[in-house]
């Protein structure tokens, strides 16, 4: 029996994929706690920390994708839609020096969340019918 999640609005189809997107979440949901606190060095190993598991979580995805036989050019640019969406942000906050408005921490936390809900929820959503096709933890090879 094949277990579809399509119902379920921020999962792609897959177990691994969708761990990983929680994963993104957590950080960035502590990027907006350091933010609040004004501390700047964490804030930018944060970043870093999102920026090597945004890169790390491409590869998984395409990893399971190519394995389900989905064709994966077009994704791929939304990978670096999303990499480059969230590296302007952290140059945008990185270059304030801590002297961030309230609307900018807030905004700057908003975007980063809205271009991951995005992209889970209407990028992937060719890739999420393929993989309800297959069991919630298919894994490539």
């Amino acid at each position: 029996m094949i277990f579809s999640t399509s119902l379920k609005p921020f999962s792609v189809g897959n177990r691994i994929i969708d761990s990983e997107h929680q994963q993104l979440s957590n950080v960035i949901n502590d990027i907006g706690q350091l933010i609040l606190v004004n501390q700047a060095d964490a804030l930018s190993e944060a970043f870093n920390v999102l920026d090597d598991m945004l890169r790390t979580y491409f590869v998984v995805e395409e990893s399971i994708a190519l394995a389900a036989n989905f064709d994966f050019a077009r994704h791929r640019l939304a990978h670096q839609d999303l990499l480059k969406n969230f590296q302007a942000i952290r140059a945008s906050l990185m270059n304030q020096d801590c002297k961030w408005s309230t609307s900018e921490r807030k905004g700057s936390v908003d975007s980063l969340n809205e271009y991951l809900i995005q992209h889970i929820t209407q990028d992937s959503k060719p890739l999420r019918i393929v993989l309800d096709t297959y069991l919630y933890d298919f894994q490539p090879g």
